[in-house]
């Protein structure tokens, strides 16, 4: 049997999860997230899915590294960013690919192909305030937190919570602090809402959960703690160190249930821990992982695989 990963063949992480399914029996076709943009045929004839010319209705798992997405392309001048000259062909024809993949997994996922982790999921990670919520809802620790555009609402709030971070709703941008030079620019976010935080002291945990099961809980260690691990040039170049954490019942099982919430098989979730508090970041439906893995030895490939393939099979 075969499984699918959409992902590119020379990503490491997809290539792990390719050998870990190998041992259990199963071949890996690599479907490029950028295969439309490069040429390459895919096809559906009247319900049958076709990726270069050969049928891949067999394919009953996937692990979905990565699902392509619209933008508008730009380009960085003078120190701003702009627009390409012709970026509506290229955003319309990056919406149309977009389209294919995302309608391609949704059909899958209607006919119980097994998917790690499906559209659904991964579309609901891209929206925080969402993820807030669900932790919220099942009584797990979440910092305070406003999101707004309006200026008198966040000076309030940071009067009130003193020490605030500041991060984007989709993402694709470091977490910032609420500063003095910040506070004067507020007027600049009356055009679109943003997330603005309680700065949660503590240790960086990274989870990862496969299913219900804890395959890795890790703290993150750098030589100087950074308000976003993510802009450490020691975590981006692989220099970080990871320690094992051993989290207590009532967090595993906050961990499970919010996964569980968010529609996810497959998820990265991060904690702020210090003392008895552990307070919820937020979760990923794509994490990096592969830097954990090779220096602790933790199974979060092989987790992966034998979900996928074990879901595959099942479908026989």
């Amino acid at each position: 049997m075969r499984i699918g990963i959409l992902g590119g063949a020379s990503d490491v992480q997809c290539q792990a999860v390719a050998r870990e399914a190998a041992v259990l029996g199963a071949d890996s076709l690599f479907i490029e997230p950028d295969a439309l943009e490069r040429g390459l045929p895919l096809s559906q004839l009247d319900g049958r899915s076709f990726y270069r010319g050969e049928p891949v209705d067999d394919l009953r798992g996937f692990y979905l590294r990565s699902i392509p997405a619209p933008y508008a392309p730009c380009v960085e001048r003078d120190g701003e960013w702009v627009l390409y000259e012709d970026w509506f062909t290229t955003f319309m024809h990056t919406r149309e690919r977009a389209s294919y993949f995302v309608a391609w997994l949704l059909q899958l996922a209607h006919q119980g192909v097994t998917l790690v982790n499906g559209p659904h999921a991964a579309s609901v990670m891209q929206y925080k305030p969402f993820q807030l919520h669900a932790l919220r809802s099942l009584g797990a620790r979440v910092p305070r937190t406003l999101i707004s555009n309006d200026p008198t609402a966040i000076r309030a709030f940071h009067a009130s919570v003193k020490d605030v971070i500041y991060k984007p709703i989709m993402g694709g941008a470091i977490t910032r602090v609420l500063d003095d030079e910040a506070l004067e620019r507020l007027e600049d976010v009356t055009a679109s809402p943003v997330i603005f935080q309680e700065r949660v002291p503590g240790e960086d945990l990274r989870i990862m959960l496969v299913g219900d099961e804890l395959v890795s809980c890790v703290a993150i260690e750098t030589p100087e703690q950074h308000l976003d691990f993510r802009a450490d040039p020691v975590y981006s170049g692989g220099g970080a160190a990871y320690r094992e954490v051993s989290l207590p019942e009532p967090v595993q099982r906050f961990c499970r249930e919010a996964a569980r919430a968010c529609g996810l098989t497959f998820a990265g979730i991060d904690i702020k821990h210090q003392g008895d508090a552990w307070v919820f970041l937020e979760l990923n439906s794509s994490p990096i992982y592969l830097d954990v893995e090779l220096k602790l030895g933790h199974p979060i490939s092989r987790a992966i695989a034998r979900r996928v393939v074990e879901g595959a099979r099942a479908q026989k």
